[in-house]
């Protein structure tokens, strides 16, 4: 246990987006409870709200991490017609509540703040306050291929387009020490996309790489989960290599703090 070392640090923790590999931050997650490190917020985008919220409702990582290993595509995917996107957020909504449970932020262990951006003005937009899975869906919604989600007024996407990894938003919340897990890659892919899905992927990443470099400054701890091979959004598929990654990225963290502090 290190955590005491920090003193009376209110930690928050960040955890972005990045589709399938938001898998990462179950690793993450499994060494701070391992460690028993005291969360005292969470903010997240996109497949961290996901992994965030879960967490903040206090589900066992244990068992985010059985249903990582399990969830398919098909579970996701509902085709929506006559909408700006082809697939539904329902079927993001139905699976959140099938496993977690049809909660308000207001029920939630830890508290939570998930960013989402208006498709409208292109502003990060933060949510906590409502149902959470419709925060999740908003969040998630990567835009062109899943429908808006609309709340308060706001026609919300992917937070990843306005704030990727909203480490001021945890600072906003009361953080005074931040823990932010990025799991966009920051190094060269190894080979060129393989279709359409993978070279909007990637050119998504290269933009909300380029959008999180001065709050990547910002945390006191910036977790990487590392992999050699190139993971692209959808591979859902490599779940435990990215759960093992982002374990990786975090203990190797945890070492460092405790070479600065002793």
């Amino acid at each position: 246990m290190f955590w005491p070392i920090l003193g009376k640090k209110r930690i928050g923790l960040v955890l972005g987006g990045g589709v399938a590999r938001g898998i990462a931050h179950i690793g993450v997650l499994k060494v701070i409870e391992r460690n028993n490190i005291p969360i005292e917020c969470i903010a997240a985008t996109s497949s961290g709200a996901l992994v965030g919220l879960a967490y903040a409702a206090g589900m066992e990582v244990r068992l985010i991490e059985e249903i990582a290993l399990r969830i398919k595509w098909g579970q996701i995917f509902r085709i929506a017609f006559f909408r700006p996107g082809f697939i539904s957020g329902e079927a993001v909504k139905d699976l959140i509540i099938k496993y977690i449970g049809d909660l308000n932020f207001s029920d939630l262990k830890i508290p939570l703040s998930i960013v989402a951006a208006d498709i409208k003005s292109g502003e990060p937009i933060v949510i906590s306050r409502g149902k959470t899975a419709r925060a999740v869906a908003a969040s998630a919604a990567v835009p062109g291929i899943v429908a808006p989600e609309e709340i308060g007024g706001h026609f919300l996407v992917d937070g990843g387009l306005g704030d990727n990894l909203p480490i001021d938003t945890a600072k906003g919340m009361g953080a005074n020490y931040v823990v932010a897990v990025d799991v966009v890659p920051s190094k060269p892919i190894h080979s060129m996309p393989k279709d359409p899905f993978q070279m909007y992927g990637r050119a998504f990443d290269i933009v909300m790489h380029k959008m999180s470099r001065e709050q990547r400054k910002k945390a006191n701890i910036l977790i990487e989960p590392n992999i050699e091979e190139d993971i692209w959004q959808l591979d859902l598929h490599k779940a435990k290599r990215l759960i093992a990654a982002g374990e990786a990225a975090a203990l190797k963290a945890l070492r460092g703090l405790r070479r600065k502090y002793s």
